[in-house]
């Protein structure tokens, strides 16, 4: 009994220390000198230990994301860097003029281009555009694409070619044969390109004048832009100011063209119709409505000294109107001096 006594006393004396090692605080002598290794902690201690190891993953995630963001910081800076230098790069280059041709090799060139095609030759580059200002190139073209058509002027024939707006002369002479129109073939668009009346609008009229045909009256106002009206003023007051340039020199201007920024407004009515005077007066309103009987149109032209709408000094209305159309000065419908059109003058002086 004495045996037994004394083994369970040893028995709970152990217990009893290894409960008080686990409410207390663990050293390393504890975790040596233990004798229950299975013993578990209290929620306390397991709390600390857990709170530990939060704070440690917490750390350990900051200095993963401070890395990251480092890494992205650098990789940030070396795109800039290489931004920076693709960008300078690209701005010698840019800055560099390329190859220049010998301006032969664009004469040669310019001997295959097509007439419809010049604009965008010329567009090229400086070279290719002086190319379209000589008269070599203009001349080449109209030999090129000549036809011979029974209404074409005289003056726009190989006899009477010159160097003095020899560009005009040219782009008028296409115009009669390479982009005219078979007589048989219809142009199904013709009417949508058919610009209005009302497009004319603050432009200057230089010149008006009618005609009499076989069934009708024709009324032109020839219109010209204000901008290069001011312009071309502004250069001819500039030059009287400036040496003149030679005789010679004017007469190999191949850029000449007089009619340059004009259009003309065709009027056809059935009946004539007194107007009043309208020339060096800028065209501010237009208005067009049908008539009674819903056939004819009354047209009203409202012009003035300035191009605002409301300082009108003289009206035009034309009754009985059938038909409008409008003439740039390579149309070979366009009024040239070189066609030959009569002026009638009327034989009542009566107002209408």
């Amino acid at each position: 009994m004495s045996a037994l006594r004394k083994k369970a006393g040893r028995r709970s004396a152990r217990e009893a220390r290894a409960d008080n090692l686990v409410g207390a605080d663990v050293t390393i002598d504890d975790f040596a000198n233990t004798l229950r290794l299975h013993a578990r902690f209290k929620k306390s201690v397991t709390n600390v230990s857990n709170e530990v190891k939060q704070k440690a993953a917490k750390q350990d995630e900051k200095s993963t994301w401070d890395e990251t963001d480092e890494e992205n910081l650098m990789k940030d800076s070396t795109k800039g860097r290489r931004n920076r230098r693709k960008s300078k790069c690209q701005q010698d280059n840019d800055e560099e003029e390329g190859v220049d041709y010998p301006l032969d090799i664009w004469f040669i060139i310019s001997e295959y281009i097509q007439p419809e095609a010049v604009g965008k030759f010329a567009r090229i580059c400086k070279s290719s555009y002086y190319v379209t200002t000589t008269g070599k190139f203009w001349f080449h073209l109209y030999k090129l694409y000549y036809k011979f058509v029974p209404d074409l002027p005289e003056r726009l024939r190989p006899q009477c070619m010159r160097l003095h707006g020899l560009r005009a002369s040219v782009i008028r002479a296409l115009h009669y044969s390479y982009f005219r129109t078979s007589e048989g073939e219809r142009d199904d668009m013709s009417y949508l390109r058919q610009e209005e009346p009302h497009s004319l609008v603050k432009r200057k009229c230089t010149l008006m004048w009618h005609k009499e045909g076989k069934v009708r009256w024709y009324f032109y106002f020839k219109l010209k832009e204000i901008s290069k009206t001011r312009n071309s003023s502004l250069k001819s007051s500039i030059q009287c100011g400036v040496k003149k340039t030679e005789f010679l020199e004017m007469l190999e201007d191949v850029a000449v063209n007089p009619e340059d920024g004009c259009k003309v407004l065709r009027v056809s009515c059935l009946k004539y119709s007194m107007l009043p005077p309208v020339i060096g007066l800028v065209l501010q309103t237009v208005s067009m409505n049908l008539m009674p009987g819903f056939r004819e149109y009354r047209l009203q032209l409202g012009f003035g000294t300035s191009d605002v709408p409301s300082t009108l000094t003289n009206q035009i209305i034309l009754r009985n109107v059938i038909g409008c159309s409008i003439f740039n000065w390579w149309d070979s419908a366009y009024p040239h001096q070189d066609v030959g059109y009569t002026i009638e003058l009327p034989q009542n002086d009566s107002w209408d």
